[in-house]
């Protein structure tokens, strides 16, 4: 029998989360007794992901549920052991942003409600109803090949209608979603369970938000009077459940939060804790006489008399090169930082003024040791981009070990 292409990307990508808690990796062609320690791998605090939930939920209304957001490999987390963990908190539902994530969650034995962001291909339509997923649904193409579909496998699926209220991305303009709900709720095997739209500018932009929001209200207003099934009424991601209460309706959708970085700049009404730590040894130690360069065109010059680290993490593994001569990493509790152009393997970083430095130590590049930390939003001012960015970036390669 022909296996389902999505099933079977989906199937892998499942595998390769359940066997993310691992403590070495063994290179391709060494028998299982050979296997070595990893130059870099990635912690995951799973109680930190589980304590900034419930802060989460604290924070906003008992009334108002909380969906947070596993997409992108749980933001770099890993995907299967985050959503577990989630879901033992008392996640009310989980989202991705493609039907193939969705699927493989189900293939790992995930139950509960799954929301899929991303707009569906027609093709991907039979996936979506055999496993039971919730669809977000942007014009009547998608939603008729759904429809077809739920009932021909006698399974009827459940839609969210996303509209557009100014992010530009996915969804019906607001001003026609009243002429779309009309010709959904015609068709036979869809329900409506809820309708949403995404806040393009809620971390810088107040009369933007509150413009996006009024729009979405309004629209909230027109499909009630038409006696339309709105159902679940939701708006806010974190910066916008932060800053904008009025965006909290029935649901808020949470994903850099709570992971425990701040999508704010200004002081954090939540108490979170970042559940992510990077990690390496220094592999290689050297000094350096003044004058001397490192790494690709010189960059970085010696001033004094210098003890150089290599590090092997590089801009394969996500580590940017944009944080070149910027960024700073801990070594025996000490900063360090990261001199001349980073590699695609490796790293060099200025030891110099850390006393008994060894090859082999422990070297954090996110994360905590001692009494210094390291966090994803820091190395986003260095790179000059967002958090996410940082986070999601790290390689999947890269091994992750669960706490």
């Amino acid at each position: 029998m022909n296996k389902d292409p999505s099933d079977v990307i989906a199937r892998s990508e499942a595998t390769k989360q359940s066997q993310g808690e691992i403590a070495s990796v063994v290179p391709s062609g060494l028998p299982r007794n050979d296997a070595v320690f990893p130059p870099v791998w990635i912690e995951v605090d799973l109680q930190a992901i589980q304590h900034n939930f419930r802060q989460i939920r604290r924070f906003v209304s008992p009334q108002v549920k909380v969906l947070t957001v596993v997409k992108a490999n749980a933001y770099g987390h890993g995907l299967l052991p985050v959503a577990r963990a989630l879901i033992e908190a008392g996640a009310d539902s989980l989202a991705v942003a493609s039907v193939v994530e969705g699927v493989a969650l189900r293939q790992a034995g995930v139950s509960g409600k799954l929301l899929v962001l991303g707009q569906p291909l027609p093709e991907e339509a039979p996936l979506v109803v055999r496993h039971g997923l919730t669809q977000a649904i942007g014009d009547l193409g998608a939603a008729k090949a759904l429809s077809r579909e739920a009932s021909l496998q006698e399974k009827p699926v459940s839609i969210h209608l996303k509209v557009d209220t100014g992010m530009g991305r996915y969804g019906v303009w607001h001003e026609e979603a009243v002429s779309l709900f009309r010709r959904l709720v015609e068709l036979p095997a869809l329900i409506h369970e809820g309708i949403f739209t995404h806040l393009s500018s809620a971390g810088q932009n107040t009369p933007a938000t509150e413009q996006q929001l009024e729009g979405f209200s309004q629209l909230i207003q027109r499909l009630e009077k038409a006696r339309l099934p709105v159902g679940i009424r939701h708006a806010a991601n974190s910066v916008g459940m932060l800053r904008f209460p009025g965006s909290h309706w029935d649901l808020v959708r949470t994903g850099l939060l709570v992971y425990g970085c701040s999508p704010v700049k200004d002081s954090q009404p939540i108490e979170i804790r970042p559940a992510l730590s990077l990690k390496s040894r220094l592999r290689f130690l050297k000094t350096l006489q003044p004058e001397q360069t490192v790494s690709y065109g010189g960059t970085w010059k010696a001033q004094r008399r210098s003890t150089i680290a290599t590090v092997p993490v590089g801009y394969a593994h996500g580590y940017m090169r944009a944080l070149s001569n910027k960024a700073e990493l801990l070594v025996r509790g000490r900063r360090a930082p990261v001199i001349g152009r980073i590699t695609m393997e490796d790293l060099m970083c200025d030891v110099t003024e850390i006393p008994g430095v060894q090859v082999g130590d422990e070297v954090v590049l996110i994360g905590r040791q001692g009494g210094e930390q390291v966090t994803a939003e820091e190395l986003a001012r260095h790179a000059r981009t967002i958090p996410y960015e940082i986070l999601v970036g790290l390689s999947p390669s890269i091994p992750r070990r669960y706490l």
